[in-house]
């Protein structure tokens, strides 16, 4: 099965991402995949390893208290 290739501009239009610093805040602080290169300055990331860090994401009102 072919992986479909998804790029910035791909985050953007699902609404995941707005900019590049947030992208860099996504990946550093809450677990979203850094992607992989095709070249210097290009960028993808899988439509499943999207998928999964969308699923393991909270449901709002969900979060963990602390004990």
């Amino acid at each position: 099965m072919t992986q479909k290739l998804l790029r910035f501009r791909d985050l953007q239009e699902r609404g995941i991402v707005a900019s590049w610093p947030q992208l860099k805040r996504l990946v550093e602080h809450n677990g979203f995949p850094p992607g992989r290169y095709l070249g210097e300055n290009s960028r993808f990331w899988t439509d499943d390893e999207v998928a999964l860090w969308l699923a393991s994401r909270p449901l709002a009102g969900q979060r963990e208290v602390a004990a």
